[in-house]
């Protein structure tokens, strides 16, 4: 989808100038000719993926129309983009501290503008995807003005050379609080993978030989381990070629002119205020997507991963022509737990539920699979040699439940539980499966549970408190 950018200047011979630059990146381009239309049109549902400010407006100058901007919670995170009629590295700075994310002169040229507009826009493609993942306009605090940083943010100086790290370093610790460390790059290109992922890299790229730092961008946006990490690049001298080529190859920024110890603070700023703002973003989908598939009460997964995770288990055995080892599935049910709830209330039957599931948890591999399948059932699949071994693991997990009555502190009570458990072999299922019903859309992961369910069922009628295994195993 094409991205939406909202052209803002009074002379309307620089908003067609603007618009014709911005035609080859196939934008939408809308456009005000005042501060005050360019603020009307931001507070429809609509908002831009870019706001493109001139320098000539008739009601107030585009610095204080950015200011004003960057105040309203609902537009705190739109990319802001200063065209000015000068160069001035006042105006430039001015920009960048009332929130712009970058400023240009006139005279720029096309290829320069539309990289650097391409960076913003897919820094701010990745940010609205996540928020609308996550219907972050719902969730307080995210719509909010970004709030100081909790702890300092770390950044790495790729620097060509220790002379050019022991010079930058110090410049910019007077100037932020960040933590700061430097390493050569032909250093950093030889354990990237390795180390743990900085918020920001600043990238040292020397215009005459830019092979190295540019390999260096491409790794860091290749590994996972660093991909996430805010990169800005700091050209030894203007040049659009070198530009182009860092911003297309995953720099969120440039410093184009030389380093500058208060130009780099004021771009790191906002780099890393958006990086840990989308971090955050990240971790609620992620957080999510665990959710949806975990038992809130027990921590363990629920039916929604378990079914899936079974039949995929099952179809991959099947699959196999010389299998070895085999897998058991048993479903556990705890024993007149219903008593439990009547007796002392549904707050100490959760209380036993989630105790309960830590003993099991405990008492399998880690690679092996435990989950809530609702109510007072569990499933648990675990690999095994044959039947024999899954009988000891079953009766395992019998005695640990045995063992102790769980014990509610708050009314100084214990509870003796006990649980029963069906067992069905995976190699019985597959056999049956293939000699009876190859042609069969059956779930898998469903017939081995009917068949765990029928065992367990006979294990309550023999008197609870015991294992049993299907009848295709016994």
């Amino acid at each position: 989808m094409a991205a939406r950018v909202l052209i803002v200047d009074s002379i309307s011979a620089n908003r067609i100038l603007l618009k014709v630059k911005l035609a080859s990146a196939f934008a939408q381009v809308e456009q005000a000719a005042s501060a005050g239309e360019a603020l009307d049109l931001l507070q429809t549902e609509t908002t831009p993926d870019l706001l493109v400010l001139g320098g000539d407006l008739v009601d107030m100058t585009a610095i204080e129309l950015c200011a004003l901007v960057k105040e309203q919670p609902n537009l705190v995170n739109l990319p802001v983009l200063l065209v000015h009629t000068d160069g001035h590295r006042a105006d430039l700075l001015d920009a960048l501290r009332v929130g712009a994310d970058d400023a240009f002169d006139m005279s720029v040229s096309t290829d320069a503008l539309l990289a650097r507009i391409r960076a913003i826009v897919r820094g701010r493609n990745t940010f609205e995807e996540l928020r609308l993942r996550e219907h972050a306009g719902h969730i307080p605090g995210l719509a909010e003005p970004l709030a100081e940083f909790d702890s300092p943010a770390s950044v790495l100086l790729a620097v060509r050379s220790e002379t050019e790290g022991a010079r930058w370093q110090p410049l910019l610790s007077k100037m932020a609080p960040f933590a700061l460390r430097y390493q050569v790059e032909g250093d950093i290109m030889r354990n990237v993978g390795q180390f743990a992922a900085p918020d920001a890299i600043v990238i040292s790229l020397a215009v005459a030989a830019p092979e190295e730092a540019l390999r260096l961008l491409a790794e860091i946006r290749a590994r996972a381990a660093t991909r996430q990490a805010a990169v800005l690049v700091v050209l030894d001298e203007c040049n659009d070629t070198a530009r182009i080529n860092a911003l297309d190859l995953g720099a969120n920024d440039v410093i184009a002119e030389g380093f500058d110890a208060e130009e780099a603070v004021l771009r790191l700023d906002k780099m890393i205020a958006r990086k840990r703002l989308t971090d955050r973003l990240r971790q609620k989908v992620d957080d999510g997507l665990t959710a949806s598939v975990t038992d809130p009460l027990t921590g363990l997964f629920n039916r929604r991963y378990a079914m899936p995770h079974l039949d995929n288990m099952a179809q991959r055995a099947t699959d196999q022509t010389d299998q070895k080892g085999d897998f058991a599935v048993m479903l556990a049910d705890l024993d007149h737990f219903k008593d439990v709830n009547d007796k002392y209330g549904h707050a100490a039957g959760d209380i036993v539920l989630a105790e309960i599931a830590r003993r099991m948890r405990a008492n399998i591999k880690s690679a092996d699979l435990i989950a809530r399948m609702g109510g007072e059932e569990f499933l648990v699949v675990v690999q095994t040699d044959n039947r024999k071994s899954a009988a000891k693991v079953a009766q395992r997990l019998c005695e640990v439940v045995r063992a102790e009555p769980i014990y509610l502190r708050g009314r100084d009570v214990q509870i003796p539980v006990t649980v029963s458990i069906g067992v069905a072999m995976g190699s019985d299922m597959l056999k049956a499966k293939k000699a009876k019903f190859a042609n069969s859309e059956d779930s898998l992961a469903c017939a081995l549970i009917d068949q765990a369910d029928q065992a367990l069922y006979g294990a309550k009628a023999d008197g609870r408190d015991k294992v049993l295994l299907s009848i295709a195993a016994a």
